[in-house]
C-alpha cells in the first residue's frame, strides 16, 4: 500500500512509502514509485524509520486526561466519549466567558495532508474560533522577498521561487545560509548535476557544512552580517557596469523619482494640479519629470530639480540612485572589516555573478532566524534582480522549492457555508494568550505540533508566563512530546499509515490507509467530526473524507484538469496538469507589488527606516553590543539530518546515529576554556542554560557554537537550549530571531 511521508522537510515532491502488510500489520517498508525518474524510489533515513515510528512502544494509543499539575506526568486513561464530553463542556464554557475567538486551533508542520491540516480550521470556522497560522516562524526571508516581489510571505515564497530541479539550468548557484546536502539531500542531486555540467556552486555560511564541503567555493562570514556582504557585492556589480539596465528600467521601480524631503515617491499630483497618483520619472530626452507611462528614456541615476504644482522646487533622485548611494557605503574593504570576508573574495564573487548567466540564489533559514532577516533577503534578491536573473530558467532567488500556486479548492472544506475562522500568526497568538491582545485566547488545541519547543521564542518564559494563562490545552499527537506533557487532554492521532488524506505539491499524492489505527487512535478529521457531533454541529462533518477530497478537486483550475479522486486511487501520485520542465517563477514578468514591478525601494517601510535594505548590526549577537563581553559566543541552531525539527527525535534508529544532543565548538574556543572532546558543559546566558556534551569541530567559525535544534527537552541532562533565545521581533518581519543569540560555555560536574 502506497502512502506519503509528510513532515516539514520540504522535499518536493514529498517522498512516497510503500508499506507491505501481512495480516493487518506492516512488516516492511520501501521507497515508493513516481512516474518521473528524478523522484522515483527515493527516501531518507528518517522516512525509513517510519516502521519503528508506527509500532514504537511510546505511541499514544488512548485518550488521556491530566490528573496532576501540568507537567507532573500524572494521567488517567479515558474513553473517547468522556474526551468528547469533557472537551465540548470546556470549550463551550470558555467561549461563553471569553467569546468564541478565545478558542484557538493550530496544526503544526508535523503533517501536511489537506484533511489533517484543514479539519481544525473547519471546526474553528464552525464555532467562530481562531485558526492560528505558522507566520512568525521562518517568516523573515519570505517577508523580505514579499516586499520585493509581492508574493505573500504566507506562501513562504513558494510561487516566487524555482523548483530545485531548475538548478540544472544554472551556471552559478549561490547557496546562502542553507545546508541542503544534509537537510534536502533527496533534491540536492540537482545541484550536483549542475555542478558536473560546469555550474559554479558557492556556499555562504559561517561554518563549513556538508554543503560547503561539496561547493566549489565556501565563503565564511561573521554571523548576522549577510546584508553587508550583499550590499558590497551589489556595489561592485553596479560600479563596474555588471547590471542589466534594461531589466532594471523596464521591470523594477529603479527609475521612480523619490522626493528628498519625505522619502516618498513623486506622484503626478505633486507636479500637476489635479494630477493622478501615477509614478513620476525623469525623462532624459525631454529633461523633465513625466509620468512613467509618458517617459521615453527614464533616468535611473543622478539627481534632478523638479518644480511642484505650487511653484516650489524640490530635488528628487531615482530609486536606483538611492540604492547605489547606500551600496557605496560598503566597498569591499569596509565590508571585509564587518563580515570577515576578504575584499578580493567579494570582488571576485561579484564579477562572476555578473558574468555567469543564468545565476541563482538559494537562501536558507540560517539567514532567516535573525532580527533583520528581511533586510538580508531584500539585499540578496537585489543581486539577481540587478543582473536580470529573474523570470529565466536557472535564475531567481528561492527559499523553499518553487511551485505553482496551489490549485486545490481547500476553502470549500476550511470555510463551511462561507464561514471564516479568525486568524492569528504564532507571534500574535502568544500575545493574545499572555496579554489578551488583540483579543484573549484561553483554549489552545494543537495538532502535529510541538509548539512550546519549536515555535515559541523562549521556552522557559512561555512555560512560566504564557501556559498558565490558558484554561485548556489539548494536544493531538503520536507521542507524549514536551508540549503534550503540559496539556490537559492528550488525544492519540493516526499516523500516515492509518488515515486517508491528500498531500499537495507538484504531484497530488494520496495517503492511503494501510492498516487499522493503533489502539484507539483517530485521524484529526475523525476527532473533530466526533467533537462536532457532540456539540450539535455534526451535519458539517457528516460526509466521508473521500467526499470532501472530491469536493476540493472540483475546480476549473487548469492545473487540476482531468485529476479526480478515482484517478488518484488508481495512480496514487498524479503530476499536475502543467509542463514537465521545472517551475520558473515570474516568466511573465508580472509582480503583485503596488507598482506591478519589482520594488527595490519600499515607500511603505519609510516609517521603519527600511525603505532600503540597510545593514544593521545584529540586535544581540553583535561584537559591539552590551552583552558581548559577558557572552562572547554566537549560538546558531542547525538542522539535524537525523530528524525533522522534533519529529523522529525519539526513533531508536536515529538515536543510534545521534545518541544525545551536543554543542559544537571550534578548537580555539575550546582551548580558551580548557575544554576537551565529549566533556560535559553548560551553555548559558542571562535567560537560561542547558547542560550537554561538547564536540570540538574545526569546521566551525571561531566565536560560533552550534546546537542542533529539535531534540526533546527530556534529552538534556539539565535545562534546554530553547530558553536561551530572546523574544525581540522586528516590526518589518514579525519573525523570531532564534540565531541572533549570545552565550557563554563553562565546565560542569555531573553527579555520579
Amino acid at each position: 500500500m502506497r502512502t506519503v511521508c509528510d513532515p516539514n522537510c520540504h522535499a518536493s515532491p514529498r517522498c512516497a512509502i510503500t508499506a507491505h502488510v501481512v495480516e493487518g500489520r506492516i512488516t516492511r517498508i520501501e521507497p515508493g514509485s513516481f512516474p518521473l525518474p528524478d523522484y522515483d524510489r527515493r527516501i531518507c533515513l528518517m522516512g525509513m524509520s517510519r516502521l519503528e515510528y508506527q509500532y514504537h512502544k511510546d505511541r499514544l494509543r488512548f485518550p488521556l486526561k491530566r490528573v496532576g499539575g501540568r507537567g507532573e506526568g500524572k494521567w488517567h486513561r479515558i474513553s473517547w466519549d468522556e474526551a468528547f464530553d469533557t472537551l465540548a463542556e470546556r470549550l463551550s464554557a470558555i467561549a461563553a466567558k471569553f467569546g468564541s475567538r478565545s478558542l484557538a486551533f493550530f496544526t503544526g508542520s508535523g503533517a501536511h495532508g489537506v484533511l489533517t491540516k484543514g479539519a481544525p480550521h473547519r471546526f474553528a470556522a464552525l464555532i467562530g474560533g481562531t485558526a492560528a497560522r505558522p507566520g512568525g516562524i521562518d517568516y523573515g526571508v519570505p517577508k523580505g522577498l514579499e516586499y520585493a516581489f509581492g508574493v505573500p510571505a504566507s506562501t513562504y515564497f513558494r510561487p516566487g521561487g524555482h523548483e530545485f530541479a531548475d538548478a540544472v539550468h544554472s551556471r552559478m548557484i549561490i547557496i546562502w545560509g542553507g545546508n541542503g546536502a544534509e537537510t534536502r539531500f533527496v533534491d540536492f542531486h540537482f545541484v550536483l548535476e549542475a555542478q558536473r555540467h560546469g555550474a559554479k556552486v558557492v556556499c555562504i555560511d559561517p561554518n563549513r557544512s556538508a554543503t560547503a564541503a561539496k561547493a566549489d567555493q565556501w565563503i565564511s562570514l561573521r554571523p548576522g552580517t549577510d546584508t553587508a556582504l550583499a550590499l558590497s557585492l551589489l556595489n561592485e556589480i553596479l560600479e563596474h557596469g555588471g547590471q542589466n539596465d534594461a531589466f532594471l528600467r523596464d521591470h523594477t521601480n529603479a527609475p521612480f523619482l523619490v522626493r528628498t524631503d519625505t522619502g516618498g515617491f513623486l506622484r503626478e499630483a505633486d507636479v500637476i494640479p489635479g494630477g493622478s497618483s501615477a509614478y513620476m520619472v525623469w525623462d532624459s530626452l525631454s529633461e523633465r519629470s513625466v509620468s512613467l507611462q509618458a517617459a521615453r528614456a527614464p533616468a535611473m541615476t543622478g539627481s534632478y530639480r523638479v518644480f511642484l504644482a505650487g511653484g516650489s522646487a524640490l530635488v528628487c533622485a531615482p530609486a536606483l540612485q538611492l540604492l547605489l548611494d547606500l551600496c557605496r557605503s560598503y566597498p569591499p574593504e569596509r565590508a571585509s572589516v564587518i563580515t570577515g570576508v576578504p575584499a578580493h573574495v567579494i570582488r571576485d564573487l561579484a564579477r562572476e555573478l555578473a558574468a555567469r548567466k543564468p545565476a541563482s540564489i538559494r537562501i536558507g533559514f540560517g539567514v532567516d532566524r535573525w532580527y533583520y532577516s528581511d533586510y538580508t533577503a531584500r539585499a540578496a534578491a537585489n543581486l539577481v534582480i540587478a543582473t536580470g536573473n529573474i523570470g529565466v530558467a536557472g535564475g531567481g532567488i528561492s527559499v523553499h522549492d518553487g511551485t505553482y500556486p496551489q490549485p486545490l479548492n481547500q476553502r470549500v472544506f476550511r470555510s463551511p457555508d462561507g464561514r471564516e475562522a479568525a486568524t492569528l500568526d504564532v507571534v500574535s497568538l502568544m500575545s493574545a494568550i499572555e496579554q489578551g491582545k488583540p483579543y484573549p485566547v484561553k483554549a489552545l488545541w494543537l495538532c502535529a505540533s510541538n509548539m512550546f519547543n519549536q515555535t515559541s521564542a523562549n521556552r522557559s518564559r512561555v512555560m512560566s508566563s504564557v501556559v498558565p494563562k490558558l484554561e485548556l490545552i489539548v494536544v493531538a499527537d503520536h507521542f507524549m512530546t514536551d508540549t503534550a506533557e503540559v496539556a490537559d487532554i492528550v488525544l492519540p492521532a493516526c499516523t500516515i499509515f492509518e488515515r486517508l488524506d491528500l498531500v499537495p505539491g507538484m504531484f497530488l499524492q494520496l495517503q492511503h490507509k494501510a492498516v487499522e489505527p493503533e489502539g484507539e487512535s483517530k485521524s484529526d478529521f475523525d476527532i473533530f467530526a466526533g467533537l462536532a457531533r457532540r456539540m450539535g454541529l455534526g451535519t458539517h462533518f457528516s460526509r466521508s473524507p473521500e467526499d470532501y477530497l472530491r469536493e476540493m478537486l472540483v475546480t476549473d483550475h487548469p492545473l487540476l484538469s482531468g485529476i479526480t479522486l478515482e484517478r488518484l486511487q488508481r495512480e496514487h501520485a498524479v503530476f499536475l496538469n502543467r509542463p514537465r520542465e521545472p517551475y520558473v517563477s515570474f516568466r511573465n514578468l508580472k509582480f503583485q507589488t503596488p507598482s506591478g514591478r519589482i520594488e527595490v525601494y519600499k515607500e511603505e517601510l519609510l516609517r521603519y527606516g527600511a525603505e532600503l535594505p540597510r545593514y544593521h548590526e545584529p540586535i544581540e549577537a553583535s561584537l559591539e553590543g552590551p552583552l558581548y563581553q559577558r557572552f562572547p559566543l554566537v549560538l546558531l541552531f542547525s538542522h539535524s539530518k537525523h530528524r525533522i525539527h522534533s519529529t523522529f527525535a525519539n526513533m531508536p534508529m536515529m538515536k543510534k546515529l545521534e545518541p544525545e544532543p551536543v554543542v559544537e565548538i571550534h578548537p580555539v574556543d575550546a582551548q580558551r576554556r580548557s575544554m576537551a572532546q565529549d566533556q560535559h558543559v553548560r551553555v548559558y546566558n542571562d535567560r537560561g542554560s542547558v547542560n550537554l556534551r561538547c564536540r570540538i569541530n574545526p569546521d566551525l567559525r571561531p566565536g560560533v557554537v552550534v546546537i542542533s535544534e529539535g531534540s526533546w527537552v527530556k534529552d538534556f541532562p539539565g535545562g534546554d537550549p530553547y530558553s536561551l533565545t530572546h523574544e525581540l521581533i522586528s516590526p518589518t518581519s514579525e519573525n523570531y530571531a532564534f540565531c541572533d543569540t549570545l552565550v557563554e560555555i563553562e565546565h560542569v560536574q555531573r553527579d555520579g
